[in-house]
């Protein structure tokens, strides 16, 4: 810790600010005073507004302005590099221009659970990886599973209609990860940077799980039936669609899900585990755990959500 790094910048490129960069800089704050840290977004000072309770730098810079995405990053140390789906390659790039000028000396870079030739966005993260080798900045390109997280998009339709959907089938295991554990993973890589290696293992739960398990899980923490079903390929890139996200893009996420119906996800493992030094947050541990996000009251409660705004910009 005597290493720690002085400014901490979390950069994204939407205003998506409800999962790992939420839950990293509160930890930061809470465990490492010391540091000075940072959000730089678009529309910084609407996504700040998650963590106007703690002490963060907010920087805006403009996704069309290279210049202004360097001048935000002036003077950070540690950089969580937070790659949009789309144009990943592009912006990643932008990003890793804008940490060499402004000397950023670590990136804690988030990737995914498969490798190239697996599916497509696998593809765009090794080019990306390539791109942070050429960078000559400190790096670690950690995979991750499918966040728990990412059931809170659907926080309406199982309060109103009980029921939730993703396109896999109901019996398919899928391995996971919670954003607090992500997050604890980060701090300690940010804190400890010689003692923490992140790259080469998936950091996800020991267990898998799956839809079914999942939909019997609200449904305890609920106290009334919470249904699931397969969503359609068609209409789960309609879904994305319509915030903007091209169809592309949008493409390349259900390629994640095709992945895993086809051939499996990638095996869930004990290296987060190990590297936390506790045991990871379960599904059903983490679902009773948040409990307050599946019903009427939703709204209003305390945990981290999606903005009301979607994460995806317009195309």
């Amino acid at each position: 810790m005597t290493d720690s790094p002085q400014v901490v910048t979390v950069l994204g490129a939407t205003r998506n600010f409800f999962k790992v960069g939420h839950y990293t800089l509160r930890r930061l704050a809470a465990d490492a005073p010391q540091l000075t840290l940072r959000l730089a977004i678009p529309e910084a000072r609407i996504a700040g507004r998650a963590v106007s309770d703690i002490d963060v730098q907010l920087r805006n810079w403009e996704p069309a302005d290279p210049v202004s995405l360097a001048e935000a990053l002036t003077g950070t140390d540690t950089m969580l590099m937070v790659p949009p789906i789309d144009r990943r390659v592009d912006i990643g790039g932008m990003y890793l221009r804008a940490a060499q000028k402004a000397g950023v000396q670590q990136i804690v870079c988030l990737g995914i659970q498969f490798a190239p030739e697996q599916c497509a966005m696998a593809d765009e993260v090794a080019t990306l990886e390539a791109l942070l080798e050429k960078s000559g900045i400190a790096f670690d390109l950690v995979q991750l599973p499918m966040f728990l997280e990412n059931i809170l998009y659907q926080c309406k339709s199982i309060a109103e209609a009980g029921s939730f959907t993703f396109p896999v089938d109901a019996d398919r295991p899928f391995s996971y990860l919670s954003c607090d554990d992500a997050a604890d993973l980060f701090c300690r890589k940010i804190l400890s940077p010689d003692s923490v290696d992140l790259s080469g293992n998936l950091m996800s739960h020991h267990a898998q799980a799956t839809c079914a398990q999942w939909a019997s899980a609200l449904s305890q923490v609920c106290g009334r039936p919470i249904t699931f079903a397969r969503q359609t390929d068609e209409h789960f890139v309609a879904s994305l669609a319509k915030y903007g996200m091209r169809r592309d893009a949008a493409a390349q996420v259900l390629g994640l899900w095709e992945r895993i119906g086809a051939e499996g996800d990638a095996p869930a493992t004990r290296a987060a585990e190990l590297l936390l030094g506790r045991p990871s947050t379960g599904l059903e541990a983490w679902t009773r755990a948040h409990a307050c996000c599946f019903g009427t009251e939703f709204t209003s409660c305390p945990h981290p959500h999606p903005p009301t705004q979607h994460m995806f910009g317009p195309a």
